[in-house]
């Protein structure tokens, strides 16, 4: 193993003078966190890539090439041209005159390297392979960034404010802190440390965030991570009538489940009664889910019930979930924009083409969730709307699960086909030319 040849440390460049030579992809994915961290950048460069441009607003620059007396005054330089001999060049100037340099085709030859780095609030996380293995660097990156949730930011946040009064901070175990956090949110941690404020304790009991689950569209393998380990922590599940009883099953033993069903043209919960439900379980101390049909802020009136749950003092979390708008018409062999035949699409709920809303979003494919029992009034709608009999449809029933059934008609056609086929709900409409695009020959 050879000797480290670098020392690792953070600078505070809030304000420092930074030069960067170079306007290409390499400058582009350097700038961005120095101008996070609040330097005063010059960039110099003829011209600049796409991917710089945006980030001009930020920085100065300089429209022209190299000078060298661009690097007077300057804390940091990043040498990161296409030009071998001007990065030389720019790197013996910098050492001249004792100016840490940075050369990016060229690491050893500069002064100092850039890690990858991991950043969760004030945590900070450098990998590097001294230069010498980028690659291994941006592998070893992305498996720390996918094992570090946003919770331990937020740990160290909530650490820093008790510092000073914990008594023994190697002891505590920060896993089941961070577990916590994500689980139950700020306040239980602080709780924990002997740190919960009054307000966040009724009863002796400690009030756990409700999460608003995405369900995804009913196969259980679709659940996010997040979603999948909530409803193994759950004590109390308020679900629809699309959380498939698969996805039901991965609740803990015991856990009550709550049907709150709102179906369209049936009697249904109003939605006072669901808020309530949820108020009343999170005041009780329990871990409450509210697992909802593909993702919660889709047509499943989601953040209404976020506001009604802040308006009683009951904190919340989201965990969004694959939307069955896009995922259904996926596992039914039907893309919704395929080059050269549709470069958009649109979602809508079932209540377009009504009289209180009476217009279709424009886009090449049209994507109608709950719209099954209203196909009688959407049809001739969607006809005076500009679309022809002959367009190409299909209805999908219980996407993603084992019964899946997909219809393949026209508009014209829909609603008689899928009257004949017994359709029933939960059932999604595509309308379109994408359709047809993997119907058997």
């Amino acid at each position: 193993m050879s000797s480290p040849r670098y020392y690792p440390l953070e600078l505070d460049l809030r304000d420092q003078p930074v030069l960067m030579v170079g306007g290409g992809s390499i400058a582009a994915r350097k700038l961005p966190e120095l101008l996070a961290c609040g330097a005063r950048v010059t960039l110099v460069a003829p011209e600049v890539a796409a991917t710089t441009r945006r980030l001009l607003p930020g920085l100065e620059w300089l429209e022209r090439t190299f000078h060298s007396e661009d690097i007077h005054g300057r804390k940091l330089v990043f040498a990161c041209t296409d030009d071998a001999a001007v990065n030389a060049h720019i790197a013996a100037l910098c050492r001249e005159a004792d100016i840490p340099c940075n050369r990016a085709d060229a690491a050893k030859t500069g002064t100092f390297i850039v890690p990858g780095v991991v950043r969760r609030g004030p945590l900070t996380l450098s990998v590097s392979t001294s230069g010498r293995m980028p690659a291994l660097t941006r592998h070893v990156k992305r498996k720390l960034s996918a094992l570090l949730g946003e919770e331990w930011g937020q740990l160290a946040e909530i650490l820093a404010e008790a510092r000073d009064r914990l008594a023994e901070p190697e002891a505590l175990a920060y896993d089941d802190l961070a577990e916590t956090l994500r689980r139950d949110g700020a306040d239980a941690v602080r709780s924990i440390i002997g740190r919960a404020p009054a307000s966040s304790r009724r009863n002796d009991r400690t009030v756990h965030p409700v999460l608003l689950v995405g369900a995804g569209p009913g196969d259980p393998s679709l659940l996010t991570l997040g979603a999948a380990e909530a409803l193994r922590h759950a004590e109390v599940i308020l679900h629809d009538r699309l959380a498939s009883p698969a996805v039901l099953d991965t609740a803990p033993p015991g856990c009550l489940l709550v049907p709150v069903e709102k179906r369209g043209h049936f009697e249904s919960h109003r939605q006072d009664h669901i808020n309530e439900k949820l108020v009343e379980h999170a005041r009780a101390g329990k871990r409450v889910v509210r697992l909802k049909g593909g993702d919660p802020f889709v047509f499943g009136r989601g953040f209404e019930e976020a506001l009604a749950l802040e308006a009683a003092g009951i904190p919340w979390r989201v965990l969004p979930g694959v939307t069955s708008s896009v995922a259904v018409p996926a596992l039914a062999g039907i893309p919704l924009t395929h080059r050269g035949v549709a470069r958009s699409f649109a979602v809508a709920s079932g209540m377009a083409g009504s009289e209180s809303n009476p217009d279709f979003p424009k886009a090449d494919t049209l994507v109608l969730l709950m719209a099954l029992y209203r196909l009688e009034e959407i049809v001739p709608a969607l006809l005076r709307a500009g679309y022809t009999p002959a367009t190409p449809a299909a209805a999908i029933q219980d996407g993603s699960l084992p019964e899946q059934r997909l219809c393949r008609t026209t508009l014209g056609e829909l609603r008689a086909e899928t009257a004949r086929l017994g359709f029933d709900s939960p059932a999604l409409i595509v309308i379109g030319e994408v359709v047809n695009l993997s119907r058997p020959q």
